[in-house]
């Protein structure tokens, strides 16, 4: 009885330890939250250039930009979620641009 204890006690854990890990470093942040930092940085730099997105480019931007963050893919999901959440927390253009190098 008591090595079932201990068992059962090892087995909890180990689940603990995987929920911690997904929760922690594997889980995406929010595809809308992604794209609205995008969105703002890059309705920004094209208004710093003297350019005027319309609404068309906005809608376009918006539904590329959530179609890949609400996508992951089939393998590789720790770099995906990492320049997930790179692109969200970008200040600058400049910034979000080192997402797609960082591994």
């Amino acid at each position: 009885m008591k090595a079932m204890k201990i068992i059962g006690g090892i087995l909890a854990t180990i689940v603990l330890a995987i929920v911690v890990f997904y929760l922690g470093w594997l889980r995406p942040p929010a595809p809308e939250k992604v794209c609205d930092n995008v969105e703002k940085l890059t309705l920004a730099e094209l208004k710093s250039q003297g350019v005027e997105a319309t609404d068309a480019m906005k809608t376009e931007l918006r539904k590329t930009c959530e179609k890949r963050a609400g996508t992951p893919p089939e393998f590789g999901r720790g770099p995906w979620v990492k320049k997930l959440k790179c692109m969200r927390d970008a200040e600058t253009m400049a910034a979000l641009e080192t997402c797609d190098g960082k591994k």
